[in-house]
């Protein structure tokens, strides 16, 4: 009767490690969907970096937002809808 309660347990917790290793996943994927979003690739030097890392801003009255490579120093200007802006 112990062994039964026991392999019970056993497949109840396995069927819970199954279903955090699939929210896991989820997880990893929606992660890896944020961090494509805020990598940007600079014009001059084809650097690719982190937008959150190398923001700054500038202006007293249209508070653009700029992003500087962390390789040339070219100061990008940031939308804040669509990102980086085509040059």
């Amino acid at each position: 009767m112990d062994l039964e309660k026991i392999e019970k347990r056993f497949k109840t917790l396995e069927g819970r490690v199954e279903e955090q290793r699939i929210a896991l996943e989820k997880l990893q994927e929606q992660m890896k969907e944020l961090r494509q979003k805020s990598i940007a690739t600079c014009k001059n030097c084809s650097m690719e970096f982190d937008l959150l890392a190398n923001h700054y801003s500038i202006g007293l009255f249209d508070n653009i937002v700029y992003v500087k490579c962390p390789r040339c120093n070219k100061a990008i200007p940031v939308d804040s809808k669509d990102g980086v802006k085509k040059a």
